[in-house]
């Protein structure tokens, strides 16, 4: 072979495997021709713990390279890497001594590329540094660089209608008021002095309930901008405060308080226009379906458009929105079918009370109130899926139940009944669940021995090594094609971040990153380890979405084949966090400073 074929095949090599597949050809045959080949016969260190670095990376051409922690008096393993990986990556990101020791586990081969070139091309390819920082940093953030932000990050201001065309004077009459907005297009018309919105429904209403007079105020038939958004919102934090009022429109500000100039207002209608769907509209037909088939075909709706949307830095804004689509099917389902009665308070636990279900399988259901069943039934018939009866027990009940479980978890069994602390209303009476939290609040208090047992519990669902070609690699070293994400994954997160909360005082509900939010504050010297367990957060969420969404069940395992090299290195960086979360979650000294 000529000599000068070399870097070509190198670069060819390169150029398949990331950071380098978003990276020039001829950049690359520049950096390969400045690098050298290395043979490394089995158990032939590559760098050493705590070295400092020198002038090359590595990329593992063939062979497998094993990562191992040596301080400790035992070694430990800590990741394999193996064709396409590279090694000394972390040197970017200010490190000046190697993280692990790298050992050859086979007959290897490795490109040994000059850092400094490499580095100087990192500079000018963001997606490429992008995957290098995945390696010492977890983040949500890794989506392809497309040169516009995605619908949910799109500021409203951009999508305001103007309020000029489409404003009228209070005393306009409703007959001209309607000829603007039919003449305009639009959803809405903003009415002034003061402000309020009409639409065409409000309209159509006005006509349906009688011989109204037309040259009446249109200000009679007006709504009050109840929703006031700051210019600079994005399009998500406007859905989700649409969806919490119940309203179709809001006001535009400069700063998002109500008393501020109005200089604009965004409809759902406009909305919808952003995210090639209409959101809110799902939400309001889910409230005036007529029957469960009706429930089903807006759930296929919603899903479907959830799916489409999915992004990592997506998650947090989409689990809620899927927590309020869920209270929307599944009251409008029970009072279809008679379920319960008034006076009960309707609950979610586990995912759906966290805000964390996207996929179709069925809410956890809990109801302070009289016992009934046939829950099931009517939810499998609304497109959910394993779906199960929901819980009742009057006030008291539910009392005893979580007095059970914090005064004597062993017997009680509590590793069972996680979920239930992750309670929150969907719908009914508020004094209920205030007055059993305020319950629960305080046997946590008289019981601090509860949170040491269920910090212990969270060892009990650990993630996995590393992932290495095909297979993941679990601590105990067995090797499965599939990635079971819900219980080594999600669970661990979901179980470390309950107990931060009801260590900050924060008893039921609330979502996982919510959580972690809190427990920074908690511990404000760990803010930076509870940052990385929110962003390995999203990243899981993201995952089991993906996965439940597109096979149609919950999603706790999902196939290696359906992760990129991109979504496994954003994980394996998760797992590192959560590893060692888990350990000082279990160790429990902090509690004595909490």
């Amino acid at each position: 072979m000529k000599t000068a074929a070399i870097p070509y095949r190198v670069a060819d090599f390169l150029k398949q495997h990331p950071p380098f597949s978003s990276m020039d050809e001829t950049e690359l045959v520049a950096l390969a021709a400045r690098g050298r080949v290395k043979f490394h016969e089995p158990d032939e260190y590559l760098c050493w713990q705590d070295a400092r670095f020198g002038q090359f990376v590595f990329v593992i051409q063939q062979g497998s390279v094993t990562l191992w922690d040596e301080k400790a008096e035992r070694p430990a393993l800590r990741d394999i890497r193996g064709t396409g990986d590279v090694v000394g990556l972390e040197r970017f990101h200010g490190a000046e001594k190697s993280q692990y020791s790298a050992k050859s586990a086979s007959e290897v081969v490795v490109y040994a590329l000059h850092a400094d070139d490499f580095g100087a091309l990192l500079a000018r390819y963001p997606e490429a540094r992008q995957y290098v920082e995945a390696h010492t940093a977890v983040t949500a953030g890794y989506q392809a660089h497309t040169g516009k932000p995605p619908a949910h990050e799109i500021p409203v201001e951009a999508l305001a209608e103007s309020g000029v065309e489409l404003a009228c004077p209070r005393r306009t009459t409703i007959r001209e008021a309607a000829r603007v907005l039919a003449a305009s297009g639009d959803a809405v018309l903003t009415l002034t002095d003061p402000p309020a919105y009409v639409t065409a429904e409000d309209f159509v209403r006005w006509i349906a309930e009688g011989d109204g007079n037309a040259e009446a105020p249109a200000q009679e038939i007006a709504r009050v901008l109840e929703v006031t958004v700051g210019r600079a919102s994005t399009a998500s934090e406007c859905v989700l405060a649409l969806a919490r009022s119940g309203t179709a429109v809001a006001a535009v500000t400069v700063d998002g308080l109500p008393g501020s100039p109005i200089e604009g207002v965004v409809s759902a209608a406009r909305l919808g226009s952003a995210f090639g769907e209409h959101p809110l509209e799902i939400l309001r037909a889910a409230e005036r379906a007529r029957s469960l088939e009706e429930l089903a075909a807006l759930q296929a709706r919603a899903r479907g458009w959830m799916q489409e949307s999915l992004a990592p830095g997506a998650m947090e804004w989409l689990a809620a929105y899927g927590g309020q689509l869920n209270r929307r099917l599944v009251e409008r389902a029970a009072r279809l079918s008679g379920l319960g009665d008034e006076s009960a308070v309707w609950c979610f636990a586990g995912s759906a009370g966290r805000q964390e279900l996207l996929t179709c399988k069925a809410p956890r259901v809990a109801v302070i109130g009289r016992p009934f069943s046939g829950l099931a039934e009517v939810l499998a018939a609304c497109g959910f899926v394993e779906a199960e009866e929901a819980e009742t027990g009057s006030r008291e009940e539910w009392v005893e139940r979580f007095a059970g479980w914090i005064r004597d978890p062993i017997l009680q069994q509590v590793y069972l009944a996680r979920e239930w602390f992750d309670l929150s209303p969907a719908w009914g009476p508020a004094g209920a669940f205030e007055e059993l939290a305020a319950r629960v609040k305080l046997e946590l208090a008289r019981e601090r021995g509860f949170l040491h047992i269920m910090a212990n519990d969270c060892l009990g669902n650990l993630p996995p090594l590393t992932f290495f070609r095909d297979v993941v690699v679990e601590e105990s070293g067995a090797r499965t094609d599939t990635f079971r994400l819900k219980s080594s994954a999600l669970t661990p997160l979901v179980d470390v971040a309950r107990v931060f909360s009801l260590a900050s005082g924060a008893v039921l509900g609330a979502s996982s990153i919510e959580r972690f939010a809190w427990a920074a504050e908690l511990l404000p010297e760990r803010a930076e380890v509870f940052r990385e367990a929110a962003e390995t957060m999203k990243v899981v969420l993201y995952h089991q979405a993906r996965a439940g969404l597109r096979l149609g069940h919950e999603g706790r395992e999902i196939p290696l084949s359906m992760l990129s090299r991109y979504d496994r290195q954003a994980l394996k960086s998760g797992f590192r966090s959560l590893h060692a979360l888990l350990e000082f979650a279990a160790d429990g000294a902090w509690l004595e400073e909490a």
